[in-house]
Order: structure tokens, then C-alpha cells, then sequence
């Protein structure tokens, strides 16, 4: 799936466009999910998939660890489908300039783990299998760039660290 359809369905899951709009609705994106075809539902998968990876960078985990106190590998995985969730232009701040992220605080948790199965849950619906590729293993392995210091990373971030200060 080209990633504007991706991110338009995404939006129209939103409960608003401003950045600091809440992140899609599970619901209302498997709502806009059921109208797709077996082909689109999988494209679906495959560019969250590799929206995933791309977002599977050390700077990323950093904003998120500085933004929520601390952060797992499981809140990492959560952090990226909520950024996800937020939009294109989430996504891309997070890869270009993630202390801007700032702008998309939104008061809630920094999580989407529910997004990310609803088209899962639509996938065993229709007992759809995806293929496994490349991506599997780049959107949970190590994450790319430079290890952050838990000590002193909110320094790299400091509108973020302003926001939830």
C-alpha cells in the first residue's frame, strides 16, 4: 500500500488533524480497514510493518524514554504505533527532529499497542496469512544510531523534557 493511502487512512482514524489530536482509534480505523480488499488489508500490514522499522532508531527511543520517565522494549514497540498513530507528519518529526515530538504531546499515554492489531485481528478474520520478510526482523531488532545515556538523555531533548517537566 502507497504510504498516502496508508497515512490517509490513519487520519481519517483520528479524532482530529491538529498534532496534538489524540492518535487513531482502534475502532475507527477497523471500521475503515473492513471496507479494504484482502490486497489493501495486506498492504496495510506491510506499510505499519515498515513504518515500524523506520521508526526503530535510538533517537526515537530517546525521545520516548524522556517523554514517559522510562521506556521497555514493549513501551518502544507501543511508543512507535502511537507515533504512528499520530499521523505522517509524527512520524517524520520523530526521524528528522525528535525533540519536536513536544509538539505532539497530547496529555495521554504515549501508547498505541491496540493499533497495530486491529489489522491483525482483521488478517485471522479472514484467514489471511502475511509473508514474512526483512522487515520482521528490522522493526524489533536493535534499533539503528547511537545508544542513548538513560542519565543524561533528557539533555538531547529538552522541549521535551520542558513539556512534561
Amino acid at each position: 500500500m502507497h504510504p498516502d493511502r496508508f497515512y490517509d487512512l490513519i487520519e481519517s482514524a483520528r479524532p482530529g488533524s491538529a498534532p496534538s489530536d489524540a492518535s487513531a482509534d482502534s475502532e475507527e480505523l477497523a471500521a475503515l480497514l473492513r471496507t479494504l480488499d484482502d490486497e489493501d488489508l495486506l498492504g496495510f500490514v506491510r506499510t505499519f510493518e515498515a513504518e515500524l522499522a523506520r521508526l526503530n532508531q535510538w533517537a526515537v527511543w530517546g525521545a520516548g524514554y524522556v517523554a514517559t520517565g522510562g521506556m521497555s522494549d514493549d513501551a518502544f514497540h507501543y511508543f512507535r504505533a502511537w507515533l504512528i498513530g499520530k499521523g505522517r507528519d509524527a512520524v517524520e518529526t520523530a526521524l528528522t527532529e525528535p525533540d519536536a515530538l513536544a509538539d505532539f504531546l497530547d496529555g495521554s499515554e504515549l501508547e498505541n499497542e491496540e493499533l497495530e492489531y486491529v489489522a491483525f485481528d482483521l488478517l485471522e478474520e479472514r484467514d489471511l496469512d502475511r509473508e514474512m520478510d526483512e522487515v520482521d526482523a528490522s522493526r524489533e531488532g536493535e534499533p539503528e544510531g547511537v545508544p542513548f545515556d538513560e542519565d543524561t538523555v533528557d539533555r538531547s531533548f529538552p522541549r521535551i523534557a520542558a513539556a512534561v517537566a
